[in-house]
């Protein structure tokens, strides 16, 4: 850096008098980068440094730094966006104490997210879509030392990275998932897993798709109402719940790239499910959710039937005819109303171009008349005309949210069509082509 370089010897970097930095040019990067370092047993001392920079360029005068600032024995660790040469805190500060020798620094920048973590924990996070390009480096002020760094794309899928965060009582574990794809900022996936699941019942995945942005629970909460019911044992289910920066819609906005909340689920998350969490590999994937999660329920597995066998939708706005219709804001998530009617809005049209794998079998279960039981009863009758095969629950009055009764019907639901759900019944190849080159990866198995 044009401050000044780093001495680098045997994985350890020290500094000079003032400001020294060092920026990787091995290869070439994208945006999605992460920088490490760690600390080692040499104390820090007065106002003295460490710290991890991503996307610097320009000789160091621009770039995100994260650092461990010794502040005459006030440890704290900082964010901030150097620009020209002047430094700019990005939100606030966070007081981790004096860090023991091999505390891992990780700083990670996904489309507009920049976290910066202390072994594997975010510390900090903020939404900074200043800096793009660049390469990640080092940065020390004063003597101080910095080793074993480490450095490059986010991840091998670039823009999705997925940490451990914990265990609660119940054994539903949280992770930390960092996407370009689904922002702003970093977000909590839950899972829960079967224990002690029922015999004979095949392990599948259920995606619990939330109503609101976050953890919010103004309807109460879809995983925990399903872990009261113990649906992860009796339906031998590993349950899976994302969060979303804004109150989700399920949908990719043509005008903010960081929310393309489908490609989200359907080429990041449930890949990385299949990969990490499968337990016999033959798992099929359900969908449940209400509301506006249930009108995605229904976007997704019409548009993804190769990559969800089943939905359960329940009192959902299936007639909504324009992109800001409803609140809260589904705007942010359409982005426009082009892009609504023609990729989300389920109309006569829409099923029809998508309604061919659903003809055969029941894949869809729909239900509840509390909130919207006009657009229900309209959308059941379009099925109907087009030939769609789906159930329906018997109309009866339930609360809008998540623990009224609804739930057991749908798990119910869900679980007798999955006894006759057979791929191969649905996706038929054509004349002259073997299953196993016609058929997408997901759902091979059926022929080997």
């Amino acid at each position: 850096m044009q401050d000044g370089g780093l001495s680098i010897s045997s994985q350890a970097m020290t500094g000079r008098n003032g400001l020294a930095g060092d920026i990787w040019t091995g290869s070439t990067l994208t945006s999605n980068q992460y920088s490490q370092i760690e600390v080692t047993s040499r104390p820090l001392t007065g106002g003295q440094w460490i710290g991890t920079a991503v996307r610097a360029q320009h000789g160091g005068r621009d770039a995100y730094v994260g650092i461990y600032n010794w502040n005459g024995g006030r440890p704290e660790l900082l964010l901030f966006r150097r620009s020209g040469g002047n430094w700019i805190q990005l939100g606030a500060g966070y007081s981790p104490g004096p860090l023991a020798a091999g505390t891992r620094l990780r700083l990670v920048a996904v489309g507009s997210t920049i976290s910066f973590l202390e072994n594997g924990v975010q510390r900090l996070s903020v939404s900074d879509s200043s800096l793009s390009g660049g390469a990640p480096g080092i940065m020390i002020y004063g003597v101080g030392t910095a080793g074993n760094w480490s450095g490059g794309n986010a991840s091998r899928a670039p823009g999705f990275v997925v940490q451990y965060l914990s265990t609660d009582a119940y054994g539903v574990k949280s992770y930390q998932v960092i996407s370009a794809d689904n922002g702003p900022g970093p977000q909590v996936l839950r899972v829960l897993a079967p224990t002690h699941p029922a015999p004979g019942v095949p392990h599948n995945f259920l995606y619990v798709l939330p109503v609101q942005l976050r953890l919010s629970n103004t309807y109460n909460d879809g995983l925990e109402t399903l872990r009261r019911l113990d649906a992860q044992n009796r339906y031998n289910l590993t349950i899976i719940e994302p969060t979303f920066g804004i109150d989700p819609w399920y949908a990719n906005n043509p005008k903010n790239r960081n929310v393309q909340y489908e490609t989200f689920i359907t080429r990041e998350l449930v890949p990385w499910v299949t990969k990490n969490l499968a337990i016999t590999g033959k798992e099929q994937n359900w969908l449940i959710g209400f509301s506006k999660s249930g009108l995605g329920v229904q976007d997704l597995i019409l548009k993804h039937p190769d990559i969800f066998a089943l939905a359960a939708s329940w009192d959902f706005p299936a007639t909504m005819s324009s992109y800001d219709e409803l609140g809260p804001d589904p705007a942010a998530s359409y982005g426009t109303d082009a892009n609504f009617q023609a990729n989300y809005r389920l109309t006569a049209a829409f099923l029809n171009a998508h309604k061919k794998p659903f003809l055969r079998l029941n894949r869809i279960w729909i239900g509840g008349n509390r909130e919207f039981p006009v657009g229900m009863s309209d959308y059941a009758k379009l099925l109907a005309k087009e030939g769609i095969v789906y159930s329906r629950e018997a109309p009866r009055f339930m609360h809008h949210n998540w623990d009224s009764g609804w739930v057991p019907d749908a798990l119910a639901a869900l679980r007798q069509d999955s006894i006759k759900f057979r791929w191969d019944a649905i996706y038929l190849p054509p004349a002259g082509h073997a299953p196993s080159q016609y058929y997408p990866q997901s759902i091979r198995w059926l022929y080997k």
